[in-house]
């Protein structure tokens, strides 16, 4: 069992301790009424995998909430984290991760639209009218 010591230096841990985390984007909601915008999948050190991360939009912004299991308990619906960081340093550079992929996926879409809106002014038309 850890010691109260090795607990405080676990916690003092350098940020470049910690694996890296890549993110990708499973999933956008394009629903207007939907407070949640897209699911994510990270990849933490290639060693572990969280499925079902959501990025929701709040009144406060954007966040990154983390997979949950729900149950019933006197009564009322509880929510439960599946995983979460135990460091606010880990939680920082995982949330970063995850919204750092929503913008990048965001710009992606918003691009592919703009490009079929927009004919290539080097393509020829596919027929011309005359008369």
């Amino acid at each position: 069992m850890p010691t109260k010591k090795s607990v405080k230096t676990a916690s003092k841990q350098n940020r470049q301790d910690y694996p890296t985390v890549s993110v990708r984007i499973d999933r956008m909601v394009d629903r207007e009424d939907s407070k949640v915008k897209a699911y994510a999948s990270a990849n933490i050190g290639g060693a572990f995998a969280i499925h079902g991360v959501r990025v929701v939009d709040s009144q406060k912004g954007l966040f990154v909430q983390m997979p949950q299991r729900s149950y019933e308990k006197d009564g009322a619906t509880k929510y439960e984290d599946i995983f979460h960081p135990i460091t606010a340093d880990a939680r920082t550079e995982l949330n970063g991760a995850v919204l750092s992929a929503y913008e990048q996926r965001l710009h992606m879409e918003e691009d592919e639209a703009q490009d079929m809106a927009e004919p290539d002014e080097d393509e020829a038309p596919a027929f011309e009218q005359s008369m």
